[in-house]
């Protein structure tokens, strides 16, 4: 389940501080060369929520094929990934985004039409092309992250690796997304899933577990995901996630397409392009193409095809067990095998948050209301004993405890516009699970 702060009409600025020394690699890619593209698509489609997902995103992938090999509800949201094939044979990816209201949120990415295509629940359609970005180039400085120093649960994690993720938009990077952070986070997140199983990375995938938006747009630097945990403190207080991850939408000030510690939790990138699938591969330990000397945490380019960190071409980590149309392989075992990487690192990476004893409530819903109150339902957490209920103004950073309950119903009364709900579960220690998935709701 996620969660989500401050988003569409929420406008939290969150902050706080994180302290330890730990000397990391911090990698840049290439400057932008151009973040608005001016030959961006408008269109109109009628009855968008009578249409089905493949009507909305056709034209948009036409003459490709559509290969589905991931499919998902997550709290109103259809998430599906696949690959695209073309008539020669070479390969994109696909990745949608569904609410309920019919909207759509799609990640296209083929050779000569890679981009975002966003389609609203008005049936105001847009694709935007993605501005071409050199992803090869690399430019390493040595750096000190500081973070927090949380024990870790590595000890208690064990495969299948799940790493949640928190990731912090710029009020601008959700506007230039399409207005819905939620639907732009889970596809930034697929993406990244379908890479890993395209790699034949089976044990391994990314979980959103939290979306916060703040008010100032911040700039790509160095600097910026030095204070990254600062700036979406809040949800990193909420959330407690393994990795974060901030978009933003271009600033005069931006020094690269994104930035991550290599290795590292953090990252950041720009709202437009494929940097979110390139820096968690640096978060991973990945590097770019592969240097004289290096290792096997590289990308690979077999001179047709190339994977992400090494010209980001296709939507695979560099593996030697997968073979591009034609037939050649996409990584080297001694020079290229992310794949490789990611199994060794995803201990790691699902380890940095800190262990929590009783798991957090799920399923947590609205199922009934009359125009003063607003019944909830949840599905029960081990070790529980009772669960404490809460809300948030939306607005406003604080929480407000309105309720405790034994069972796995609660009555909000006195209720008035629209709040945002979540409940946590206490253990007979006392200890106190993460939220649950957060709604918003109010009363009929």
């Amino acid at each position: 389940m996620f969660k989500t702060a401050e988003v569409r009409s929420m406008r939290n600025v969150f902050s706080s501080l994180w302290t330890v020394s730990l000397a990391l690699l911090l990698v840049a890619c290439t400057p932008p060369t151009s973040l608005y593209v001016s030959e961006s698509k408008s269109w109109v489609v009628e009855n968008v929520a009578g249409k089905s997902t493949a009507e909305l995103y056709a034209d948009s992938i036409a003459p490709a094929v559509f290969e589905r090999s991931g499919s998902k509800q997550i709290d109103g949201y259809t998430v599906e990934s696949g690959n695209l094939v073309m008539p020669d044979k070479s390969r994109g990816s696909l990745v949608t985004v569904r609410s309920k209201d019919g909207s759509l949120t799609a990640v296209v990415e083929r050779s000569g039409k890679n981009g975002l295509l966003v389609v609203n629940s008005e049936g105001e359609g847009r694709f935007i092309p993605y501005p071409v970005q050199d992803y090869s180039l690399q430019d390493t400085i040595v750096e000190k992250e500081k973070t927090k120093s949380y024990e870790s649960k590595s000890k208690a994690v064990t495969p299948p690796y799940v790493i949640d993720m928190l990731i912090g938009y710029s009020r601008s990077a959700v506007a230039a997304a399409g207005g819905d952070a939620q639907a732009n986070a889970l596809a930034q997140v697929e993406s990244v899933n379908l890479a890993l199983r395209n790699s034949l990375v089976s044990d391994v995938s990314i979980r959103l577990v939290g979306v916060q938006v703040v008010a100032q747009n911040y700039p790509i630097t160095p600097e910026i995901l030095a204070n990254l945990p600062q700036i979406f403190s809040a949800g990193m207080q909420t959330f407690d996630p393994d990795m974060l991850y901030g978009i933003f939408s271009g600033h005069p000030d931006d020094s690269a397409v994104g930035w991550g510690y290599q290795p590292g939790r953090t990252a950041i990138g720009l709202v437009y392009g494929e940097a979110f699938r390139h820096e968690v591969g640096h978060n991973a330990g990945g590097g770019h193409c592969h240097e004289s000397g290096g290792s096997y945490n590289y990308g690979f380019n077999n001179g047709k095809s190339s994977t992400a960190q090494c010209g980001n071409g296709s939507p695979y980590y560099s593996t030697p067990a997968v073979r591009d149309q034609y037939g050649l392989p996409l990584g080297n075992a001694a020079t290229a095998d992310m794949a490789r990487v990611w199994r060794e690192n995803a201990e790691r990476l699902s380890s940095y948050a800190p262990p929590v004893v009783i798991p957090a409530p799920t399923e947590f819903k609205k199922i009934g209301s009359t125009s003063s109150s607003i019944t909830f339902s949840w599905k029960s957490s081990s070790e529980a004993v009772r669960y404490e209920i809460y809300k948030i103004r939306p607005g406003t950073p604080s929480q407000t405890k309105i309720g405790d309950s034994t069972g796995l119903v609660f009555t909000a009364n006195y209720i008035a516009g629209e709040w945002m709900f979540f409940v946590k579960a206490v253990s007979s220690l006392g200890m106190v699970s993460k939220p649950s998935n957060i709604i918003v709701e109010s009363p009929n």
